[in-house]
């Protein structure tokens, strides 16, 4: 990964806002086929950038875009001193994270970052407990390098995880590793819940070592990312829960707010398969007691106004969902035809048995029980029909699909994936439809990351 400065070289004035277009980027040693690799958009033999083109310097999360400048949010904008520091503290810490064993002359080749300063952002890295010195590596003629590598036998990340049914709260390592975790029931009542919350959370906060830990919570519902206030909660009817300055208050530590379905997105391009990791455009949609969706723009997390983007499970798909409601009232959601909710219910309804959950149906699909794979079929159906909506409005790279639903993938991929192929009559790019390998756990690993991001990048 190549380090540039990059200097703002016009600026067009208008009454109320001001264009900054982005001019020469400069680099200690320039070397386009690095650039080309790593997706800047670069023109061979010319250090210009084109000025309507995103300028990739850390994939996916750290950026600077050509973009209107908000003068209203002047302050909070403008890049100091510490700002460089910050990312280029990041960058090299991305070098071990996905080089490891790395050594220091090999972060400052890569990066044209002066091997003294390569030296002085390890040494803070080291104290600060993120990276270890793991031994000697192969010498190519002189004195053999020190290797690093991630410290990964600490916690430096805390998530909480809540959904309709339970809260998981967790720990992990900096490798994302989930180190301990409890379960709770989740309470409708939201104080309960929130009081169940803090009092594991004090627990963990008194054996934390690493004074540098963010929390993440995953919310199936409505967040304001910036404010971390959770808008609506459609399962338990909770609205207005400002969650992050509550928790803040309690525990004493950073926390850090966003909606399932974009952590789960997020987690999918830290934790998911190489392939994911690499592209810029996909979506993730989580199956579960309802169905969301996080959608992944030019690498970054598209949320909306007030972050209420991505509510894909609420969009008509049908007049009649057979008696099974969406957690909004409504019978013609995406949620009431191919989520969880409407498998239990469809099954229900076939074969008269009330007491039975999810996982019991998928065990039944996959060793073929008729009713069980009459009613997959359906609620296969109705997922293509929403992911197709998806494919035609977006043209996302990837819909990459999480939740329990993926443990049957094997029985469903193929009815899946022809449906989809049946609807697009269109001559669009191709979509690749895949099943997330986040595991069972999708929304906690959302978590973790949510603690996580801030040390690997600079803006979300």
């Amino acid at each position: 990964m190549l380090l540039c400065r990059f200097h703002f070289s016009q600026m067009y004035l208008s009454n109320r806002r001001t264009n900054v277009f982005c001019g020469f980027a400069q680099t200690r040693n320039w070397k386009y086929k690095n650039c080309q690799r790593l997706g800047f958009g670069l023109e061979k033999k010319s250090r210009r950038i084109k000025t309507a083109r995103a300028i990739k310097c850390f994939r996916p999360f750290a950026k600077f875009l050509m973009r209107i400048i908000d003068l209203q949010k002047a302050k909070t904008q403008i890049a100091r001193s510490s700002t460089i520091r910050d990312i280029n503290r990041q960058i090299v810490l991305n070098y071990v994270r996905e080089r490891e064993p790395i050594s220091r002359a090999e972060i400052a080749r890569e990066t044209a970052l002066q091997r003294s300063t390569v030296s002085s952002i390890i040494g803070s890295l080291v104290e600060d407990g993120f990276i270890a010195e793991t031994g000697a590596g192969a010498s190519s003629g002189g004195r053999k390098p020190t290797m690093l590598r991630l410290r990964t036998d600490e916690i430096v990340a805390v998530g909480v995880d809540i959904t309709p049914t339970t809260t998981t709260i967790a720990t992990a390592n900096l490798a994302g590793k989930i180190l301990n975790k409890e379960i709770l029931q989740t309470s409708s009542d939201r104080t309960e819940t929130f009081d169940e919350i803090v009092s594991r959370l004090l627990k963990i906060t008194e054996k934390l070592k690493n004074q540098t830990v963010e929390i993440g919570v995953s919310v199936p519902g409505l967040v304001d990312e910036v404010s971390g206030v959770v808008s609506y909660v459609p399962y338990f009817y909770w609205k207005n829960w400002e969650l992050k300055r509550e928790l803040e208050k309690a525990v004493g530590l950073p926390v850090v707010v966003d909606n399932d379905a974009n952590s789960i997105a997020i987690a999918e391009l830290w934790f998911g398969r190489p392939e994911v990791r690499g592209i810029k455009h996909f979506i993730s949609v989580l199956i579960a007691e309802g169905i969301g969706t996080g959608i992944i723009i030019d690498g970054q997390i598209y949320r909306g106004q007030k972050g209420a983007a991505g509510e894909f499970g609420h969009m008509f798909v049908g007049e009649d969902s057979g008696g099974v409601d969406c957690s909004c009232g409504n019978t013609h959601c995406w949620e009431a035809f191919a989520s969880n909710t409407a498998t239990l219910g469809r099954f229900a309804k076939l074969t008269e048995k009330n007491e039975i959950d999810i996982d019991e149906i998928f065990a039944l699909a996959r060793k073929g029980d008729e009713a069980a794979v009459q009613v997959i079929d359906e609620t296969t159906r109705y997922l293509a029909v929403g992911i197709v909506n998806l494919i035609v409005g977006l043209s996302p790279e990837a819909v990459i699909i999480s939740g329990k639903i993926t443990s049957i993938w094997s029985v469903i991929e193929q009815k899946l994936l022809e449906r989809i192929a049946e609807n697009i009559k269109q001559k669009l790019p191709e979509t690749k439809v895949r099943a997330s390998t986040l595991g069972e756990s999708p929304t906690l690993m959302g978590a973790i990351s949510l603690s996580l991001i801030k040390k690997f990048a600079s803006a979300r």
